[in-house]
């Protein structure tokens, strides 16, 4: 895993942007996260759109969030991480509360 920026304080409180480099960084992640720390990370998302003429169609966005984590989960045998939370910080795709970020 690579360590992009550190900024901790003294009562061990503070921030880590970290880049996941292999799938077992995904196993240390879990074990630093904790239920009410704030994770922003990429992810897809299926939005729907409306055009003028009434159609609705479908497509997938990359976006950012930024989650407030309520429960975090890791799944051992695909080395992925699972967490769900409530959105902290809107944009143009997500609002409020979030669930099965990957």
């Amino acid at each position: 895993m690579k360590l992009l920026h550190k900024d901790i304080e003294k009562d061990n409180a503070g921030q880590v942007t970290l880049v996941p480099e292999e799938a077992e960084d995904m196993w240390h992640t879990y074990n630093l996260l904790q239920v009410g720390d704030s994770l922003r990370a990429s992810t897809i998302r299926k939005v729907q759109t409306e055009s003028p003429t009434g159609s609705v169609g479908s497509s997938r966005v990359r976006t950012t969030l930024t989650l407030c984590v309520e429960t975090i989960d890791f799944d051992s045998q695909a080395c992925q991480l699972r967490v769900k939370g409530t959105n902290i910080e809107e944009n143009q795709y997500s609002k409020g509360h979030v669930e099965g970020v990957e």
